[in-house]
């Protein structure tokens, strides 16, 4: 690579890692405005939860299409529109502290979930396909750790900004994101490459609405299930509809000349393999929510100052992406995959067997350091290296959102299983089967994964 190939990739790097961090920022970064909204607009805990689940549910569900769209018009042009999208978002989110109200709050989180569902998997997958020769997983594991940190920090984030500002200028929070993401659309318009775009036929518009509706119906019916049970009309109601319309989906799909989701990716064992791992992964992100609370249950600390630990998992998490990207390149995306799984397995069962009926600081921190670490190697970049050597450039976006997905679907089943399983008021101990409820989906993903044989390297 010449030093002027080199600085304009660098100039790619930044765009899309810039972009990275700021739409995993706005994925935490609610938890600590949630309460200071309610309290501001006078609503309760059942109406401001979905200040999150509208945002989870539109992310997961426009991933797709807004993946399809870039492979279809190129993937500078969709970012570009994505962040513009986003800044929308976040402006009518702080408006509505002064018109609007919730209402208005709610439009804005629905459209800043349309901008982040297509800022996250097209910049990894740029940054996998604008990589230098052989350096593929190293750029994939930085864009993992950028993306995996910013979550990560985003709670810290928010209570940051409220705490400079105060509370009762929460609006902030939300208007910070407007100058940077306008600044990143001009750095995207001049830095980003321009690639010709080969897709033939037309775009599957019906497909991505029967799509759309299809996944936000499965989300809003895995929210119900949890909160008002199987049988409630809020639960019978969106299954029905996705029953209906799955069907109809499939059939439609085997008729597009380009479709939303390509039905024989699951007759590719190895896709397959990608994809059942990654709906287990989803599960085990998820799952790192039940942290803060056993840290105050086990060493019996203040409520709400668990969230603290978190940060022990972010800083060796952040270790494994860009090294385990480099041994990716050299050794492919299995080794690393399976060792991370393990570590991480290995860390839970510390965390139940040892720290809970033992608490100790010194304890639980090594726990979390090992969970971390695991986590770090594990998340992201191998799933998204293993479905992009399996699909074509040209779908690389839409594969990408496809792993996205699978995993979002993975997150949003797990918390009703994980919550069912902790027995509060038994301190450290009652964590015990969640603990090892998700070691155990890590050793069950680590085994799927001894069955993936990665395809010949050209």
């Amino acid at each position: 690579m010449t030093a002027n190939e080199s600085r304009g990739f660098g100039r790619i790097a930044a765009v899309y890692l810039i972009g990275l961090l700021v739409g995993g920022l706005y994925v935490g970064l609610i938890a600590p405005l949630r309460t200071v909204i309610q309290t501001d607009m006078g609503i309760d805990n059942s109406l401001g939860i979905w200040m999150v689940n509208v945002y989870t549910l539109f992310y997961a569900a426009t991933i797709p299409t807004t993946g399809k769209l870039a492979d279809r018009l190129g993937r500078k042009r969709v970012f570009t529109w994505c962040m513009g999208i986003f800044a929308m978002g976040s402006l009518l989110c702080g408006l509505a502290q002064f018109a609007g109200g919730f209402p208005l709050l709610m439009v804005g989180r629905v459209v800043q979930a349309i901008g982040a569902g297509g800022i996250i998997p097209v910049a990894t997958a740029e940054m996998g396909a604008s990589a230098p020769e052989g350096k593929r997983g190293m750029w994939l594991g930085m864009a993992a750790a950028v993306a995996g940190l910013s979550n990560v920090v985003g709670a810290a984030a928010g209570s940051g900004i409220v705490a400079l500002v105060g509370a009762e200028n929460w609006c902030w929070a939300f208007f910070v994101a407007v100058p940077v993401g306008l600044l990143l659309m001009v750095g995207a318009s001049a830095w980003l490459p321009k690639r010709e775009v080969a897709h033939e036929g037309k775009l599957d518009v019906v497909g991505s609405l029967l799509f759309t509706v299809m996944i936000l119906s499965l989300l809003h019916t895995l929210f119900a299930v949890e909160n008002a049970g199987l049988q409630s009309i809020r639960t019978l109601v969106p299954l029905a509809l996705f029953l209906v319309l799955l069907p109809l989906f499939r059939a439609w799909e085997r008729r597009a000349s380009d479709p939303i989701f390509h039905l024989e990716y699951l007759h590719n064992a190895r896709i397959v393999i990608t994809m059942v791992v990654s709906f287990l992964v989803g599960c085990v992100i998820i799952s790192m929510v039940l942290i803060p609370e056993f840290a105050e249950a086990a060493l019996d600390l203040p409520l709400g100052s668990g969230g603290f630990y978190m940060a022990i998992m972010g800083i060796f998490a952040v270790v494994g992406p860009p090294v385990g990207g480099k041994i990716i390149d050299r050794h492919g995306a299995k080794p690393v995959l399976i060792g991370g799984l393990g570590v991480m397995a290995i860390g839970f069962a510390v965390l139940a067997f040892v720290v809970a009926p033992n608490p100790s600081v010194v304890g639980l921190v090594l726990g979390l350091a090992v969970v971390g670490l695991g986590m770090g190697f594990a998340m992201g970049t191998p799933l998204n290296y293993m479905i992009l050597e399996n699909t074509s450039e040209e779908d690389s976006s839409s594969a990408i959102a496809t792993i996205a997905l699978v995993r979002q679907v993975g997150t949003t089943v797990a918390p009703a299983l994980l919550i069912s399983l902790a027995t509060t008021g038994m301190g450290g101990v009652g964590y015990v089967p969640q603990l090892v409820a998700v070691a155990g989906i890590n050793v069950l993903s680590l085994v799927i994964m001894l069955f993936y044989r990665s395809p010949e390297r050209k």
